[in-house]
């Protein structure tokens, strides 16, 4: 404060201020589980009809939760901007209470990094209705007071279990558990563009082979369900993925280094890297998916097909007789910490597009409804 001195009656002001503003919003800090999914399809691999709800509740000791409740809301006042490359108290605070709302940051490092500012992202789209493609990962003190007001983020679609509602207009992915938030998460889905690209193929006989695909980058808009998972890295037709949890034949939810601010993918779910390293042990085959184009409601496409991929017609495929290992990876996790940091085996590979739409605005007290309304190491 430049060695300026508040009045008490100021100060005063402020702490209450900070201490009503409460919300009573389940966290995230996860309890990773060793839960990984096998390298074959699941028994679940015939995707369920829009109307038909989730086969069974799912029990807290089978899904890992991500947070505790929490009356508490850091009492740090944001006299100026806060934003990427900053250390410091603030970015502390700043990373506790987006995990307290169910946004990951990555750890509570005191360190302003790329886990933090697509969690930031995440809250601009759903909480400040701020337009994808205008957020700035910098948090103001006048969104600093929004962020520590009463939030409350409701399902779209209501029932027992879990289930992940994709918003392609925001790019965000928001995962419920009996509908409360278990995790928000940006996402980067299918870019819309037609493409053709050489990548190098996991075959099942355990040899990669390398080939020309072209495509269309769509991620359909329908009612899914999750049916299949490999763990570690998986080379497909559609790039590579970390960690996918199939939903839609070759179309998966995966870890990727490059998350951007805009759809890029081929067609697939791209999640953070940190957030990929747990996000398998959260979902389990049979999970309801739900991906909403903002054309129409999910239940008007049904389990839509995605754009299937062909081979490019000018290519030459080649096979390497050269063995490869997708093993495991294993990340431990603190109790209470969030982490930091392919298509199916089947001749079926997918790509998709993406709509971005805006949210409901918020004011430092407000709920928020979201409710209906080429080369070989290219990612999906």
């Amino acid at each position: 404060m430049s060695g300026h001195r508040r009045p008490v009656d100021d100060v005063t002001y402020t702490r209450r201020r900070l201490l009503v503003v409460t919300a009573a919003v389940v966290g995230p800090a996860v309890a990773f589980s060793q839960f990984r999914g096998k390298d074959a399809r699941s028994d679940a691999t015939q995707h369920l009809p829009p109307t038909t709800p989730p086969a069974s509740t799912v029990s807290p000791s089978t899904v890992a939760i991500i947070g505790v409740p929490s009356s508490s809301v850091p009492a740090v006042e944001f006299d100026h901007e806060v934003g990427p490359g900053m250390n410091g108290a603030k970015v502390s605070a700043l990373q506790d209470r987006l995990r307290q709302l169910g946004f990951d940051p990555g750890p509570s490092d005191a360190t302003f990094g790329p886990a933090t500012e697509r969690a930031v992202w995440a809250f601009e789209k759903l909480i400040v209705d701020t337009p994808r493609d205008k957020v700035t990962g910098v948090v103001t003190p006048a969104m600093w007071l929004q962020m520590i007001g009463p939030i409350s983020v409701r399902p779209r679609r209501s029932g027992p279990g879990v289930h992940l509602e994709i918003l392609l207009p925001q790019q965000i992915g928001i995962l419920y558990a009996d509908d409360e938030v278990r995790l928000i998460s940006h996402i980067s889905s299918g870019s819309g563009d037609e493409w053709c690209d050489v990548v190098t193929v996991d075959n099942e006989d355990g040899t990669q082979s390398e080939q020309g695909i072209c495509g269309i980058a769509v991620t359909p808009g329908g009612v899914f369900h999750f049916e299949r998972r490999f763990d570690g890295w998986r080379n497909s037709k559609l790039g590579r993925l970390y960690n996918p949890v199939y939903f839609n034949y070759g179309i998966a939810v995966h870890g990727s280094s490059n998350v951007p601010s805009s759809p890029v993918s081929h067609g697939c779910v791209r999640i953070p890297m940190h957030i990929a390293e747990y996000f398998p042990s959260l979902v389990k085959d049979g999970d309801l998916v739900y991906v909403f184009d903002g054309v129409e409601e999910p239940e008007t496409y049904g389990a839509q097909l995605p754009t299937f991929d062909y081979a490019d017609p000018s290519f030459t495929t080649t096979t390497s007789s050269t063995s490869t290992t997708v093993g495991p990876t294993t990340t431990s996790v603190p109790a209470g910490t969030l982490p930091e940091t392919s298509v199916p085996p089947t001749t079926h590979e997918h790509v998709q597009t993406t709509t971005i739409v805006p949210t409901t605005t918020t004011t430092p007290a407000v709920t928020v409804t979201v409710g209906p309304g080429t080369s070989t190491t290219v990612v999906g």
